[in-house]
């Protein structure tokens, strides 16, 4: 039996109400369903779309007469987005299947979203998040590959006990995300064991001698410790980041991730892992746990401190301790948020928060925030800003609204305040993954045919507007600039139809020459962060 038939059994047993709690469906799923008729990337599909509002969403506008094929579409690509990425089939196919069991579509629909995915048949766990689809390589249109949209970024956090079925978190992380490994045991010798002697005249001495010289090294510290004070070292460094050699020049602690290194999520079966990937050689190795769904990471400009996205929870990694928390606390305004940003000094991030915790978990504007999740500040009121906000200079972002009247657009605005002002961009087709280069001057943004597609053309323009040079022509996707603006990471659909890493490299005419990366991580890539993006 079809997973979507099961469902419909589900509900004629349970009723609709069955929907109504993405916890409680959650268990309802593990208890109803055999063992092996879903795999974990699906089960957490199934009670996202729950969770996020997207079947809600979906119901309304087919109970106003909308047809039930662009309904789906419509709300299965805002699913996506809503779950870290901007391939929406897998989407599409979870509310059409929970539409179905609702009795709200045919099944002819629900078999034509699974055939798009590309995915096995329900009862056999994928050996990879999707099984090969007819693809396409670089530079023929995205119209031509008939329905092989690719799934990437799909699924929730879950233990790191690879037996347990994780629960979708309602909302925010949980003990898992932030649990963290013993400490090691103590190694040495034992302390030595003093045997009890008779006390003698020798000994009494002994005893003296030694209180007076550990009375006078306590005076002679004080004496050194009241001259420190009363003078700074004028070559020494107040920043704690910044070691002294002896020399008297600072010795900046260096970066932890190289210039040439990409932070990139792969998924296997529904779960993603952020890996460090060479740009060149593919060489790499774990940055997040095993068993933890860490999607959209984002990397500081000193390359030391990570953020990774948990379902709509932004964790904190420090790249040498590997230690981890969620960024803002759970009484935060911007406690549910996604997308952050740096500053080019790294003082400050802006972020897209979610303060009134609606359960569509859509944003509600742009915030600051200091980088330890303190000092949150609302900038920008905007319930339809979408993407990843970018820092052009130390007091400006440019951010990006997607308005079903207009479009999208892109916005300029000063983090002291004031008016935004729309930057003018004169390509052609629906405008996503802005990013901007400091070492280029150029901003970077792909230009897509609809909204509902993930893949395009990468452009490069200048910082108002003008400029705009084709870099690579479609299909593309998550372009982000390399930390020295001669190169932009993106993901491509290759001949077998799998999403994998590329390095488009910039020529000295403004275009680009496609290098896929080789020798990768196992799995399917996700959204590929490398400046700070």
């Amino acid at each position: 039996m079809a997973l979507h038939d099961s469902l419909r059994d589900l509900v004629s047993a349970r009723g609709p109400g069955v929907f109504d709690s993405a916890e409680e469906f959650r268990g309802i799923l593990d208890d109803f369903l055999a063992e092996d008729e879903a795999s974990l990337g699906e089960l957490n599909l199934l009670v996202d779309a729950v969770r996020l509002g997207a079947l809600r969403r979906v119901l309304d506008v087919l109970d106003h007469g909308a047809a039930p094929e662009a309904a789906i579409r419509e709300a299965g690509a805002a699913l996506a987005r809503d779950r870290g990425t901007d391939d929406p089939t897998r989407s599409c196919w979870a509310l059409a299947s929970l539409a179905y069991a609702l009795g709200k579509v045919d099944d002819s629909l629900v078999r034509m979203f699974r055939a798009d995915a590309g995915t096995l048949p329900a009862g056999v766990p994928p050996t990879a998040p999707n099984g090969p689809a007819p693809g396409i390589v670089p530079g023929h249109s995205t119209a031509e590959r008939p329905g092989t949209q690719v799934l990437s970024d799909e699924g929730v956090p879950v233990p790191s006990q690879a037996d347990a079925a994780p629960p979708s978190p309602d909302p925010g992380p949980t003990v898992d995300v932030q649990a963290y490994a013993a400490p090691p045991p103590q190694h040495g010798a034992p302390p030595p064991v003093i045997h009890e002697q008779r006390s003698s005249r020798a000994g009494v001495f002994l005893l003296v001698v030694l209180v007076a010289l550990l009375i006078g090294g306590l005076v002679a510290a004080g004496i050194l410790l009241l001259r420190d004070d009363d003078g700074d070292d004028p070559t020494g460094s107040d920043d704690p980041s910044v070691t002294d050699t002896g020399s008297g020049e600072p010795d900046d602690r260096g970066a932890l991730v190289p210039d040439d290194v990409m932070l990139a999520p792969y998924v296997q079966d529904g779960v993603s892992r952020v890996y460090r990937v060479d740009a060149q050689t593919g060489e790499h190795e774990p940055v997040t746990r095993a068993g933890i769904d860490a999607r959209l990471p984002s990397i500081s400009p000193d390359r030391r401190t990570m953020t990774y996205q948990s379902a709509n929870v932004i964790i904190r990694v420090d790249l040498e301790s590997s230690e981890e928390r969620p960024l803002f606390t759970e009484e935060s305004d911007c406690h549910r948020a996604s997308r952050p940003s740096w500053s080019p000094d790294g003082s400050r991030l802006a972020v897209l928060c979610n303060e009134d915790r609606d359960p569509d978990g859509d944003p509600d504007g742009l915030w600051l925030a200091n980088p330890d999740g303190s000092g949150v500040e609302l900038l920008v009121e905007e319930p339809d800003v979408k993407g990843t906000p970018i820092w052009i200079s130390e007091t400006e972002l440019i951010y990006g609204v997607d308005d079903e009247n207009v479009g999208s657009t892109f916005w300029r605005v000063s983090v002291d305040g004031g008016e935004p002002e729309q930057l003018p961009v004169d390509i052609a087709g629906y405008l996503s993954h802005l990013d901007y280069s400091e070492e280029s001057s150029r901003l970077l943004l792909l230009a897509s045919p609809t909204p509902a597609e993930s893949e395009g053309a990468i452009w490069t323009l200048d910082l108002d507007g003008g400029g705009t040079q084709l870099v690579v022509d479609g299909p593309y996707a998550h372009p982000a600039w390399s930390v020295d603006g001669t190169a932009i990471a993106a993901t491509v659909v290759d001949d077998t139809g799998t999403e994998v890493l590329t390095s488009v490299v910039l020529k000295a005419d403004g275009t680009g020459t496609n290098l896929v990366v080789p020798d990768v991580p196992p799995g399917e890539v996700g959204i590929p962060a490398w400046g700070t993006r």
